[in-house]
């Protein structure tokens, strides 16, 4: 054991030696090949580690993903995309107040990088902090005036929130970043059709739909119509969104619907009928066919749409109140009762008095 230490001793102080013969622009040349052999490997373990993370995220394994991109952070504390992509994973894993300081990290090392802004938006858009959020969406539009989507979701903020008029004027700020935001225009125009200003809905919904034909728009754009009293363009319109996606139910439910009320029964039932067939438990249209089936003196097909409507949902007092009517009309009386009861009980008031007249 003392022989071999000796020798590494011996060994060490010999290269010493060597060393002492080369001249000082060698030395520093040596040293310099040494310090980028040295940076080429530590690079080399940042990108495989950040590629590591970036192969995490892709699959959803996002707590493996904040943990390498951890990696990277502590071998290179100045990597503003590993922040940026560390606050993504920690906002896809619900971690929104670390999200959120993440991401505020990643734009002070880089204040180009305005998406860093918009996450941090996005996660407290997402842990519903909507003051913030807005307050969030409003610097980066500060910072960046271009990022439409930025107000749009600010209006979206507003719109959950019943605020119409302050969604319409964050709609309208997306509009006049991009004037073709089919997105934007549509809900707009929900907007302006809440408010009862169904021309300019009419018209916002036209735009959006000229500009992304899709299902839901034309949907829209025919409600907008029936509400105005145009059932005709209704009725137009409600087809072009079946044409659109012909799995579409509630255009088909609410086509039917237009019809039933210009007394159109026959097609009234089809549509409801094919509602029903896109989607077993879709309450309304289960309801409305109901409606149909009673009119027409099927009460049994009647109850059993309305058994399966209340079933889906409880606390349906219009369900409930029309069970009751159809239950009475099979001699179920206490089971009517009930259920105007139960209708009352949840607010209206028409089983009140079906339930004075028919119970007491």
């Amino acid at each position: 054991m003392l022989a071999a230490l000796f020798l590494m001793v011996f060994t060490v102080h010999a290269q010493e030696q060597a060393d002492s013969t080369l001249t000082q622009e060698e030395v520093q040349f040596r040293d310099s090949i040494a310090a980028i052999n040295s940076s080429n490997a530590l690079m080399q373990q940042i990108q495989e580690t950040y590629n590591a993370a970036s192969t995490a995220f892709a699959e959803s394994n996002f707590s493996k993903s904040i943990s390498l991109f951890d990696e990277v952070i502590a071998l290179d504390s100045s990597n503003s995309d590993a922040y940026y992509n560390k606050g993504l994973a920690q906002k896809e894993n619900k971690q929104y107040a670390e999200a959120i300081s993440t991401l505020e990290q990643a734009f002070v090392l880089d204040q180009t990088n305005f998406d860093a802004l918009f996450q941090k938006a996005k996660s407290y858009d997402e842990n519903k902090e909507s003051d913030k959020a807005i307050t969030a969406y409003d610097r980066l539009l500060s910072a960046d005036p271009t990022w439409a989507e930025a107000a749009y979701n600010k209006g979206v903020i507003f719109y959950v929130d019943k605020d119409y008029h302050q969604a319409i004027a964050a709609y309208s700020q997306a509009i006049s970043i991009n004037p073709n935001y089919a997105y934007a225009l549509n809900d707009r125009g929900s907007c302006y059709r809440a408010l009862e200003d169904y021309d300019k809905a009419i018209a916002d919904y036209l735009k959006a739909a000229q500009s992304d034909a899709q299902a839901f728009i034309y949907n829209n754009l025919a409600s907008a119509y029936r509400k105005s009293g145009n059932r005709e363009k209704a009725i137009e319109y409600y087809t072009k969104a079946i044409s659109a996606d012909a799995n579409y139910e509630m255009a088909y439910n609410n086509r039917g619907t237009v019809y039933f009320e210009t007394e159109n029964f026959d097609m009234a039932l089809k549509d409801f009928k094919k509602a029903i067939e896109i989607n077993s438990e879709y309450s309304m249209a289960l309801c409305n066919r109901a409606a149909i089936y009673h009119m027409k003196e099927n009460y049994t097909g009647a109850l059993a749409d309305l058994e399966m409507a209340v079933k889906l949902q409880p606390n349906n007092a219009t369900a409930l109140l029309n069970r009751g009517i159809t239950r009475e009309m099979l001699r179920n009386v206490d089971g009517a009762c009930d259920d105007w009861q139960k209708a009352y009980d949840l607010g209206m008031e028409k089983g009140k008095e079906y339930y004075i007249n028919n119970c007491e």
